[in-house]
This record gives C-alpha cells, sequence and structure tokens, in this order.
C-alpha cells in the first residue's frame, strides 16, 4: 500500500529503533526494501542506519535528496529514510512522489530543534512539520535525564519524566539560540564538548532569541 509514514520525537525516543522494527516487517512480508540516511549520520555506522539499541540495516548514505534517485531501482517497493531531518526540504516532494507511484515510504526524524522549535531541513524555510502534514505519524516520547535529588537523599538520579524536547550542550551548558540548527555531537580532548540530552517540559531550558532582553 503506497503510505507515507513518519516517526518524529526529540533524541532517544526511539525513532529508528521503531523505523528498523517496521522496515523489517516489510522485509519478512518479502518486500523489496531499500533505507537512506544523511551522509552527517556517522553516529554508529556509515554503512547502516543504527539504533541506540545498536539494532541495524544496511543503509545508503546520501548528501541529498536527489542523491536517492541513484539508488533506486524500479523494484524496490519500500523507501526507508532514517534522520530525515538532516536532508534538503525537496525530501517532501520525493515523499510524495514516491507514494504517487505505488511506494510505502517509511521516514523517522527530530521533530523539535534544540531551541523548541520546528526542525528545519537544511538551508531552507521548510521544516518537518511540513512533511507531517502528508504522514501518518507517530510522535514517540523519551524521557527526561536531567539529574535532580532523589527524595529524602543526596543522590541524584534522572527526572525520567517524559521527554519530548532535545536539549543541546557546549562544555555542559546550554547552546545560545544563534548556535548552528545542525551541530553534530564531539567530545574531543582538543575541541568544546557538544552532548544532547532528552528533557522534559519542566527541565527544557529554551534559549533566548537575540532580540529578546532578559527582564
Amino acid at each position: 500500500m503506497s503510505i507515507l509514514e513518519l516517526i518524529t520525537g526529540s533524541m532517544s525516543c526511539g525513532k529508528t529503533e521503531e523505523l528498523l522494527r517496521r522496515i523489517h516487517n516489510e522485509q519478512k512480508a518479502r518486500k523489496n526494501v531499500r533505507i537512506f540516511k544523511p551522509v552527517i549520520d556517522v553516529c554508529y555506522s556509515v554503512s547502516t542506519a543504527s539504533s541506540h539499541n545498536r539494532s541495524e540495516f544496511p543503509a545508503i548514505s546520501v548528501g541529498e535528496t536527489r542523491d536517492i534517485y541513484k539508488h533506486l531501482v524500479p523494484s524496490v517497493e519500500v523507501v526507508g529514510v532514517a534522520e530525515v531531518q538532516f536532508l534538503d526540504d525537496k525530501i517532501i516532494d520525493f515523499c510524495l512522489e514516491q507514494i504517487a507511484q505505488g511506494r510505502k515510504v517509511i521516514a523517522s526524524g527530530i521533530n523539535l530543534d534544540f531551541r523548541g522549535e520546528p526542525f528545519h531541513f537544511r538551508n531552507s524555510q521548510r521544516h518537518i512539520g511540513d512533511l507531517m502534514v502528508y504522514a501518518v505519524t507517530q510522535t514517540l516520547r523519551a524521557r527526561c535525564v536531567y539529574q535532580v535529588k532523589k527524595y529524602r537523599s543526596r543522590k541524584m538520579i534522572n527526572c525520567d519524566a517524559e521527554a519530548d524536547y532535545t536539549q543541546r550542550l557546549i562544555d555542559g551548558k546550554p547552546a545560545p539560540y544563534d548556535s548552528p540548527t545542525i551541530m553534530v555531537g564531539s567530545k574531543k580532548p582538543d575541541s568544546y564538548k557538544v552532548e544532547y540530552e532528552a528533557r522534559c517540559a519542566r527541565h527544557f531550558e529554551r534559549p533566548k532569541p537575540l532580540n529578546v532582553k532578559k527582564k
């Protein structure tokens, strides 16, 4: 059945895990599947789409949406796209084109950026919300990892509330509003440390736009 399925949510909510589960189910149904991912996604492997739980499936890395066409053959029935938010906005037209041709498209991606705003496609005013309009969407939630004191104890534990936001930390502090939308995490000793955390609404520290003054 030709349909666009989109799996969204914050970092560490299981988006890729769910994408791979669906892809494996399509494969069990003897469908010819192919997965693509942005070349920037090298978290675990260049040649596979991998989840935090280390589930994986062979994937083709692409720099732009147009590169996907080079690897599509008529026999492909199901197209998977991991980390869709890192691609250019032509991915919207691509997805609509594929379902019009009778293919199923299953994509996954972060819905909100580190500012708590819709995640914009690369160099575009269009964002992942513009793709959600055409999709059957499932939004997953992570667990907040902000450290809080355990009741009647000095021990620090994760908040563990449902998390919808992704907090970017640069050297342990929330990133400023004008930080680039796409910034790869790094813990190299010769550079500043960039990390990401899933946060609930209570503990998400929303960056202030540059034109907004603190009272």
